[in-house]
């Protein structure tokens, strides 16, 4: 039998309250009765694979009349409850409310990944197979992780964002955003005296604050300018998020005096880019009399206007001998506004930890600069310098998280959402790039990257260049959307607006 021409009706049609498969009899239905709606994991329910098991041959069948929402509103399901989800490797099939049955499974000790079973060609939900997925209209076929493989020519199946919960409950649905690599601490001090041991080793707890899975993990370390070095070792318990960087400094023979070292942790495709931890080793004379030591000399803060950073910490210790007490600080605003900047310590009794609040509020886009000064009884104030950079309103991209974009004619799929759909984001020189909405102009589909240079529709297969126009198809298209971009050469980041 010869496949059955497409209609020019588009894959995302509204969804349904209910949820329908129109295939053969014998082809598996979602029985909309599976739905659960009454509380946690009332919004998901949880399907045996072998609902998903069988498949109808390689008949050519119509899709749905009415395609399930293939990126479903997060939801929460309890791992703990799945005994498929107990061993990595692990697979179960969810539905949330009346959107597409949703693949989620269990690749590491902690990481999950999710997939929309919803076929980007005609909606027909795929079937999971002890080999693979695979589309039981025109058998398209597709990896574990969603990859197309063979038949029907069409996009990879949607990934879903999956984000862990202190709970060891999952996140799951919506469009899976890049990971972002976070520290529980910025500052790490280690505090001896030349007459006794080394310090205790010490840990710092690495986690992945975003969307999809944080792996890759590497540690690289620095020392200060004229330091000694080799007093301090690392150990990372794993490659992937969560995981844990454990610290070592080693007394030997250093004299009196406080040591610096900078510690970078880096993951795979992290929007936000490597992260750095100060660290000091202050060794310390118990007959000297105290000194104020700070665990930096500048903080930088950076948020879009009207949106507050996440606050930084600061260490305040004494690198010498007795107590210190009576800390306080103060802020001094360089040219422009004042009041962005708030501090606040935890005890007034050194070793104290001193927390820097910006908030960009009101301010307009530029960049603000202030002076805090630390102080303490009978000891010499110490000062660091903060800088605050407002960024326009709008989708904030980091270049180096998206490596196509590291070349002209480099494309970035999916880095964010403005106006409610996916952007795109194509690097025109070495100083301008392009962004623009993923939505196909013809009917709304969201379009692919194609090997990170141009831009194809699943639906009608419409084949767009890097500048978003329209090169061929039986389907004539408009030139994508463009969005406006604002970027500053040399700068880390983009704003999509």
């Amino acid at each position: 039998m010869s496949p059955a021409p497409c209609s020019d009706s588009s894959p995302e049609s509204a969804p349904d309250s209910s949820l329908e498969s129109s295939s053969c009899a014998h082809c598996p239905q979602v029985d909309r009765q599976l739905v659960d709606r009454r509380g946690f994991l009332t919004s998901a329910s949880v399907l045996s694979l072998g609902v998903f098991m069988a498949g109808c041959g390689d008949g050519i069948i119509s899709g749905p009349e009415l395609v399930p929402d293939a990126i479903p509103e997060p939801f929460r399901v309890d791992p703990a409850t799945i005994p498929a989800l107990a061993t990595i490797g692990g697979r179960t099939v969810v539905v949330s409310g009346s959107a597409a049955p949703v693949m989620v499974e269990r690749i590491g000790a902690a990481q999950f990944r999710a997939l929309s079973l919803v076929c980007p060609h005609r909606g027909t939900i795929v079937d999971v197979t002890a080999t693979g997925l695979r589309c039981p209209n025109h058998a398209a076929r597709f990896a574990n992780d969603g990859t197309w493989l063979d038949g029907q020519p069409t996009a990879n199946l949607a990934a879903l964002d999956v984000r862990q919960n202190a709970d060891g409950s999952l996140t799951v649905g919506g469009a899976i955003t890049p990971p972002v690599l976070g520290l529980d601490r910025s500052a790490v001090v280690f505090l001896a005296t030349r007459t006794g041991n080394s310090p205790s080793a010490q840990t710092v707890a690495i986690a992945n604050l975003g969307g999809g899975v944080l792996s890759g993990l590497s540690v690289s370390l620095t020392y200060g300018p004229g330091q000694r070095t080799g007093w301090l070792s690392l150990a990372l318990s794993q490659g992937s998020a969560p995981a844990t960087l454990t610290l070592t400094a080693q007394l030997g023979t250093l004299p009196v005096g406080t040591y610096s070292a900078t510690v970078t942790v880096a993951g795979a495709g992290t929007s936000n880019g490597p992260q750095t931890l100060a660290v000091s080793l202050l060794v310390q004379d118990p007959a000297a009399p105290p000194d104020l030591q700070l665990s930096t000399a500048a903080l930088a803060f950076s948020a879009p206007v009207g949106t507050t950073p996440p606050t930084q910490v600061v260490q305040c210790n004494n690198s010498g001998g007795g107590s210190l007490v009576g800390l306080a600080a103060t802020v001094a605003y360089g040219a422009g506004a004042t009041g962005w900047l708030s501090t606040t310590f935890n005890q007034t009794t050194a070793p104290a930890s001193l927390t820097v609040r910006a908030t960009a509020g009101a301010l307009a886009a530029g960049t603000y600069t202030a002076t805090v000064t630390v102080s303490a009884t009978g000891v010499t104030a110490r000062t660091f310098a903060v800088t605050l950079t407002v960024t326009a309103a709008g989708l904030v991209v980091t270049i180096a998280a998206w490596p196509a974009l590291a070349n002209p004619g480099g494309v970035a799929g999916s880095v964010g959402n403005v106006n409610g759909g996916p952007v795109a984001v194509t690097r025109l020189s070495a100083t301008s790039f392009a962004a623009f909405s993923m939505r196909c102009p013809h009917a709304g589909t969201t379009i692919n990257v194609v090997n990170g240079a141009s831009f194809r529709c699943p639906n009608h297969g419409a084949l767009f260049n890097s500048a978003g126009v329209w090169q061929d198809s039986a389907q004539r298209a408009d030139n994508l959307t463009p969005l406006t971009v604002t970027y500053t050469p040399g700068a880390t980041t983009l704003t999509v607006r």
